[in-house]
């Protein structure tokens, strides 16, 4: 972003969304061992099933009110 020139706010935000798309969906990523997320997501989908879920599981925790006063 550092290179581009900006006519309008307007301009602004069409740059910045086409390249956050690119950074999101088609970058390599090193976290990702060079692969681009979309890539990522398709090959954990192929092992894993579906992703929902999978890439944030939550964890659930029970919390105990041990020696707390009321």
């Amino acid at each position: 972003m550092n290179e581009e020139v900006f006519s309008s706010l307007a301009d602004a935000r069409h740059k910045l969304a086409r390249w956050r798309y690119d950074y999101n969906t088609t970058r390599p990523h090193s976290a990702l061992g060079g692969q681009s997320p979309e890539t990522a997501r398709r090959a954990l989908e192929r092992v894993e099933g579906s992703t929902l879920g999978t890439l944030a599981a939550l964890e659930i925790m029970s919390y105990e009110r041990k020696g707390l006063p009321e």
